[in-house]
């Protein structure tokens, strides 16, 4: 399947789906720039992930619904976990639209007992307390602290169940899935700019 090039916010993104995940990212207000800068891969080779995340400290990679589990989606997953597994960044990676919300981090992690490599599902929502962008696991129940790399420690703004302190429509809020819906339906094809959204 061949991607189309979408034109957004003076932007030529490689496909539709990288563009929808910047009106999402907008309509969330989450700070992200496309295509930044390339890294080069513990094995040598250079890798340009689709998008840096400021307010998360992460590298974004996008990949189309369904290759999940494929050689090409290994492959994907492959080269946005190898800034964890080398302790140089953090990544985040999403099978399919905002809407689909399979999206997985690799990053550090502290707790009490130490610290190491963190990977694990997580959801994009908003903080129950602060109402700033969140990332949210909501497959884990231990409390911990989560970052870039060990070097320069920036924090990255995740927060797991905590043993049912929070769960899933915590962070995931209409506001959220409002934000999903727009980017979901946001139209390219002939030059129109997606509804703007007040949040």
């Amino acid at each position: 399947m061949k991607a189309i090039q979408t034109e957004y916010k003076g932007y030529l993104f490689r496909s539709r789906l990288e563009a929808r995940w910047a009106v999402f990212f907008d309509a969330c207000g989450i700070e992200w720039e496309y295509e930044p800068e390339g890294l080069i891969l513990s094995d040598g080779t250079h890798y340009l992930p689709d998008f840096y995340l400021p307010n998360f400290h992460c590298y974004f990679e996008v990949k189309r619904k369904g290759i999940k589990g494929t050689d090409e989606g290994n492959t994907a997953l492959c080269k946005i976990s190898n800034g964890h597994s080398t302790d140089s960044w953090a990544g985040l990676i999403c099978f399919g639209d905002p809407m689909d919300d399979d999206l997985h981090i690799f990053c550090q992690e502290t707790d009490d007992g130490g610290g190491g490599e963190y990977d694990d599902p997580v959801t994009i929502g908003f903080h129950p307390d602060t109402g700033e962008p969140y990332l949210f696991a909501y497959e884990d129940y231990r409390e911990r602290s989560f970052f870039d790399n060990f070097r320069n420690f920036n924090f990255i703004p995740l927060l797991t169940t905590e043993n049912g302190k929070y769960d899933y429509d915590d962070f995931v809020t209409d506001r959220v899935r409002t934000a999903r819906k727009i980017a979901r339906q946001a139209r390219f094809e002939h030059g129109e700019t997606p509804r703007r959204l007040y949040l």
